[in-house]
């Protein structure tokens, strides 16, 4: 009877232990384990060429502002396409007019498996209709978006008159953890060309001073940020307290200052 005690155990064991496994094995979509997802499902949708897109994002609501965004491509079968032409064309739809935004085009990621891109949601879905097409292939997927407005106290993207008489949109990059201290800080500076084209800026001089509103106060030793190609700026943001900060940022062209941006953030 021992043995067939300890013969049970061990099969038990065994079971388990293979079960265990199995939900742990690498996902062939995901590149991860088949039980973990560090992105959620937005929505899917079949292309007219019989692809099925899934759009994914970081998290299941969508703020104004920098917003990565992640597509899988597979076949009728379910299996992953990883050689597709896929790209971004976000719209929204205010009724008496019609809009896009900046954006960055998805590039295959071979590492994660996703086609990762980037939209800039410049406005509130309380402002009209967001829509964005996942073009994979000639063949549109559609999707509506719910874009969220900021948390109160918060500004993370904002369209601004330059001197120059052009309009630019600047933008605080996603993910923020901020602590008290230094911190690494990230913008992107897009000009309006027209309504569907909003190219990335790269000439601009960034002078950053960061303010505690509701203290009257500063903070020393920030780097201002510096271009970094692709319309993005690197510096960094001395928060000497926890709170509502204003970043505050002149765009320097030739010595003038072309824009006056700010960028509120609370923690």
């Amino acid at each position: 009877m021992k043995k067939i005690f300890l013969l049970s155990l061990m099969s038990a064991f065994l079971f388990v232990s293979c079960d265990k496994e199995d939900d742990n094995m690498d996902d062939p979509i995901t590149g991860g384990t088949s039980s973990q997802s560090q992105y959620k499902l937005i929505d899917k949708d079949t292309t007219d060429n019989d692809l099925i897109v899934e759009l994914y994002a970081k998290t299941e609501t969508i703020e104004m502002g920098y917003t990565p965004l992640y597509v899988k491509v597979k076949d009728l079968g379910g299996s992953a396409v990883e050689n597709a032409m896929v790209s971004f064309m976000p719209m929204m739809d205010m009724g008496t007019m019609q809009h896009s935004s900046p954006l960055e085009q998805p590039v295959f990621n071979s590492s994660s498996k996703y086609y990762e891109g980037m939209v800039v949601f410049t406005m509130a879905s309380s402002m009209g209709d967001w829509e964005l097409d996942v073009i994979a292939n000639g063949e549109a997927a559609s999707f509506d978006i719910n874009v969220m407005m900021n948390p109160t106290g918060t500004k993370y993207v904002g369209s601004y008159n330059g001197t120059d008489g052009e309009k630019y949109i600047v933008t605080l990059v996603r993910p923020f953890d901020w602590q008290v201290g230094m911190n690494d800080v990230s913008f992107m500076v897009h000009k309006k060309e027209t309504m569907m084209s909003f190219p990335a800026v790269n000439d601009f001089t960034i002078a950053m001073d960061p303010q505690m509103t509701s203290m009257g106060h500063g903070s020393p030793n920030n780097v201002s940020p510096v271009s970094v190609g692709n319309g993005y700026y690197d510096g960094k943001a001395n928060f000497t307290m926890t709170g509502d900060w204003r970043l505050n940022l002149d765009l320097i062209k030739a010595g003038d200052t072309i824009v006056n941006a700010y960028i509120d953030v609370l923690f």
